[in-house]
């Protein structure tokens, strides 16, 4: 009868609309799956340098590390190079979102502000992604491929510090000198970590509020001038 028949196509079409819903799905699961696999393997990495270093980070203690094979490692990222450069990219976005949610809402007078971005920044700088941009620095001097990829990370950082920068000081972050300022700062802080990060060294590091209280100092003496 051609009520079957019509039943019929009716029951083919909305089988194959949803074989084809399921496959769109299942291409959409395998590619979170190969994503979640290729940040596993980046998130290992960084959690290697970390713990042991930029010299002693291997592509299969990596592996193991994430949880998957050396092979499907060496898929995403055939060489150490390029899993260290994309580990490099990681740690650099992974910092740069940090910057902008920890110091986007401060507010309060000019010193009020800077002395709140100083505190975020000092936290910001004892967290993993930027312990493995400090171990990334240090191995970047005696390795010329590796330097190309960190003087990436400090671009990209030192972007997103001066226009987060601009959003927490305003107009004050404008004037001259503004850029220098921070910069120094960042490489205040720079310093004082990497010095602490050697047990016979740490001594010599003065206690974070004396640090404070001298870049706040050096922002006192160098606002002043600006009025």
């Amino acid at each position: 009868m051609p009520v079957t028949t019509g039943n019929s196509k009716g029951g083919d079409a909305d089988i194959t609309g949803s074989a084809e819903g399921g496959a769109a799905k299942s291409v959409r699961s395998r590619a979170e799956q190969r994503e979640d696999t290729r940040l596993a393997i980046l998130d290992a990495t960084i959690a290697g340098l970390v713990e042991n270093g930029h010299a002693a980070t291997t592509t299969r203690g990596v592996a193991e590390r994430a949880g998957v094979s050396q092979g499907a490692v060496q898929h995403y990222y055939p060489t150490r190079a390029a899993l260290l450069d994309a580990a490099i990219r990681r740690a650099a976005e992974l910092t740069a979102q940090a910057v902008v949610e920890n110091c986007s809402e401060v507010t309060g007078s000019d010193r009020e502000r800077v002395a709140a971005l100083i505190d975020q920044l000092w936290a910001l700088a004892q967290t993993t992604p930027v312990s493995v941009g400090f171990e990334f620095l240090a191995a970047a001097r005696t390795d010329p491929e590796l330097s190309v990829s960190v003087a990436h990370l400090v671009g990209q950082l030192e972007g997103t510090l001066f226009t987060v920068a601009h959003r927490v000081l305003g107009e004050l972050a404008t004037r001259p000198g503004a850029r220098d300022w921070l910069r120094i700062t960042v490489i205040t802080l720079a310093g004082v970590l990497l010095t602490g990060a050697v047990p016979a060294a740490a001594d010599l590091v003065p206690a974070w509020a004396t640090v404070r209280d001298h870049i706040l100092t050096s922002f006192d003496t160098w606002s002043t001038g600006q009025r």
